[in-house]
């Protein structure tokens, strides 16, 4: 409850025949008339009776003045809460003021509570008016108070006492000022009849004045009507002026519209303006140029001329050749066929030499012809050319069903055939998981074929070319020793091998990214001219790219050594390391480790690196990068006693489980759909187990197991190639 309290209300009305009980309202405000007049409005109450002030408060006037002024007095509200009700309440309520049961002051409603009701529904701009309305309808309610107060007091009067019975409600509104003087007279002689008193002079006087009062009330109300008359008139024309203004304000925005469409037209206008300006300017430069080709026509028909003349001349060339060129294409047919029959011959001689010295000479070693070459490499094909350096051109090709790489050495007159096939017979010898393996030769072309490593090399990884993923951190690790073991065999081999040419081209990744170092032993083969079989300096000019991997002595003596294949080992691992390019490379290295910034340098594209076993590799690789020889670790004792463990230490789970090794296609026979032990070549090309093409001939087919065709002869040839890679590939799983 606020500071004034709280306040309710309770009636009862009691007749002749019922009683109405009134319930109990309570209200929390501040301040109670504010409250009782926010009620009314809230709630639109239309008739409302409450009491004009204490009954202790009349009562006191009661005892001491006279009837007359006590009437006059309980006409008039002293109570300063029923006068802020009486001012401020909605003039739609009636408001009876009562004390004691008796009517002491009425404010009756006013007609303007139904123009206000009206009024409040239209727009903001009628306020004027509605506050007019009400100004008249409260000087409405000031009449008719007076005349209550008076009809009050002459009643009193008649009845002779002050204390009388309650007014009933259906006499209270006898009592509007609505009601004509004579109804007024009547209920006074009515009630004037039942006591018989005589009127005074005075109360004639009193009387007079109230029917010249009520003159005057009248006169009044026919003003106040024609005042709100013209009130309502007025607010018609402000309404109409409103409108007009409307209208007006409609008119200018629709001008303002007009004046930017215009505005936005001229825009156009000028933008095509423009636009035909250009094209205009166009026409005349495509007029200059259609004079300029009038002028070049005499010119070119000219050369048209000459030129079909020259075609003249050119299609009797090309006939003449065509005519040699059938001639040429003849005798090489004949050649072919002459070849092919000599091929057949020394391929039957070859076998049963090859049958006849088995026994005695070892594991045979395949030769092919050449015709084989470039029926492999689709007549060398550039679109299959893999690879080209000084060491000659790399052809991928299809020998005998089985992905090969076919080197074309560069050709050397100074070496004879015989040296090339001992040279050959040599690097056959050669045997490491980690070597590419050398699976046949073609003494004709001075070629040397390979197998095919479908996963590129470890550059093409380590820059991410094509599809080539980047390898992760212990990959390039386990890489690295694969590396240092193939050239610990080659240097610990009798004669020695000096690779020469270790680079990240000439390393080699397989199906399951194992690597193979590719290019071993090829300077036994291309010789500089002098007598010397296995040279030990070079003349071959170097590419700028290759030279990085180079030493520098071997740069400045052109002496190979066992050191040129260290040096080359320590700039592949720091590559591996960074993913960094070859130059500048070992500045950069040690500038980090010295700052202490070395994880910076690493390459990122590998994982997480183990830093610690990333550090020690690349001081390893530092001392194989020194300059001086007298500084280059030994492969064997300085160098594999560190990648060995730590190749052990880093290799992930999946890389030492044997049933997660993809079996290369080639591996497997045909016919069993198992990976050979005993590999046979039969005559269709394909290779099969022994037992199970001597099973199928012995069967009584004469027909190819994979094409179906019938067999040239039932002879077969091991494999010697394939079951020495069989065998690595089952000893490196």
């Amino acid at each position: 409850m606020g500071s004034e309290g709280d306040f309710g209300r309770e009636g009862v009305c009691d007749d002749a025949e019922n009683t109405v009980q009134a319930g109990k309202v309570w209200i929390e405000m501040d301040n109670i008339e504010k409250g009782i007049v926010e009620v009314v409005a809230q709630h639109g109450i239309r008739c409302l009776v409450m009491g004009a002030a204490a009954d202790k408060h009349y009562s006191e006037y009661a005892a001491s003045i006279s009837i007359i002024a006590f009437t006059k007095k309980l006409s008039e509200l002293t109570s300063s809460k029923a006068k802020f009700v009486c001012q401020q309440a909605p003039v739609s309520c009636d408001i009876w003021f009562a004390c004691n049961g008796r009517l002491i002051c009425r404010r009756s409603a006013s007609i303007s509570s139904h123009v206000a009701s009206i009024l409040a529904l239209s727009s903001p701009t009628r306020t004027k008016e509605t506050t007019l309305l009400q100004s008249h309808a409260a000087d409405e309610d000031g009449v008719a108070s007076k005349s209550v107060e008076f009809a009050t007091r002459l009643t009193n009067k008649v009845l002779g006492t002050v204390k009388s019975t309650p007014l009933q409600m259906d006499e209270m509104r006898d009592s509007s000022p609505l009601s004509s003087p004579h109804g007024c007279q009547d209920r006074l002689l009515r009630s004037s009849s039942a006591s018989l008193l005589e009127v005074t002079p005075q109360e004639h006087a009193a009387c007079d004045m109230y029917y010249k009062l009520e003159h005057a009330r009248i006169d009044a109300e026919n003003s106040k009507r024609k005042a709100f008359e013209e009130s309502v008139r007025r607010w018609k024309a402000e309404e109409d002026a409103t409108e007009a203004l409307r209208k007006a304000e409609a008119s200018e925005a629709s001008c303002m519209e007009e004046l930017k469409q215009r505005k936005e037209m001229e825009e156009m206008l000028a933008i095509q303006t423009q636009e035909l300006e250009r094209m205009k300017n166009q026409h005349d430069h495509y007029i200059k140029e259609i004079q300029m080709v009038r002028d070049q026509k005499p010119v070119l028909e000219r050369q048209i001329k000459e030129s079909s003349f020259m075609e003249k001349e050119l299609e009797e060339k090309i006939i003449q050749a065509v005519k040699l060129l059938i001639t040429f294409k003849e005798k090489r047919d004949e050649l072919q066929e002459e070849c092919k029959e000599a091929n057949r011959d020394i391929n039957k001689l070859r076998k049963s030499v090859v049958q006849n010295s088995m026994s005695l000479s070892g594991p045979h070693f395949p030769s092919y012809s050449f015709l084989e070459i470039i029926e492999a490499t689709q007549n060398f094909d550039p679109s299959r050319k893999i690879g080209e350096g000084r060491c000659g051109s790399v052809y991928k090709g299809l020998l005998q069903h089985t992905k090969v790489a076919v080197r074309m050495l560069p050709f050397c007159g100074s070496q004879g055939g015989l040296e090339f096939e001992d040279e050959v017979r040599v690097l056959s010898m050669v045997r490491h998981p980690n070597l590419v393996t050398l699976i046949g030769t073609c003494p004709e072309s001075r070629s040397l074929i390979y197998e095919y490593l479908e996963n590129g090399s470890l550059e093409d990884h380590l820059a991410c070319r094509g599809k080539a993923p980047p390898l992760p951190w212990h990959a390039r690790i386990r890489i690295a020793s694969e590396i240092c073991s193939a050239l610990v065999f080659l240097h610990s081999n009798n004669p020695c091998f000096i690779h020469g040419n270790v680079n990240l081209k000439s390393i080699l990744l397989d199906a399951n990214l194992v690597s193979k170092l590719g290019d071993f032993g090829i300077y036994r083969l291309i010789p500089d001219g002098g007598d010397s079989v296995y040279p030990t300096t070079l003349s071959i000019k170097i590419k700028p790219e290759a030279s990085v991997y180079m030493d520098p002595e071997f740069l400045m003596t052109g002496k190979l050594t066992t050191g040129s294949d260290v040096y080359s080992f320590g700039v592949i691992l720091l590559r591996m390391l960074t993913g960094r390019p070859a130059w500048a490379i070992v500045n950069d290295v040690k500038c980090a480790l010295e700052k202490g910034n070395f994880d910076e340098v690493l390459d990122f594209s590998a994982g997480d690196w183990a830093v610690e076993q990333a550090k020690q590799l690349a001081r390893l690789a530092l001392r194989c990068c020194e300059e001086k020889h007298l500084s280059w670790p030994d492969l064997v004792s300085d160098v594999w006693t560190v990648i060995e463990p730590m190749r052990n230490l880093c290799s992930p789970p999946c890389l030492e489980s044997e049933g997660q090794r993809r079996i290369p296609s080639h591996f497997v026979c045909p016919i069993f759909q198992e990976v050979m032990q005993d590999p046979y070549v039969a005559a269709d090309g394909f290779t099969y187990e022994a037992d199970a093409i001597k099973g199928w001939l012995n069967s009584g087919h004469k027909t190819s197991p994979m094409t179906n065709l019938k067999l040239e002869h039932c002879d077969l040839l091991p494999n010697y190639a394939l079951y020495y890679a069989i065998q690595e590939w089952l000893q490196q799983s």
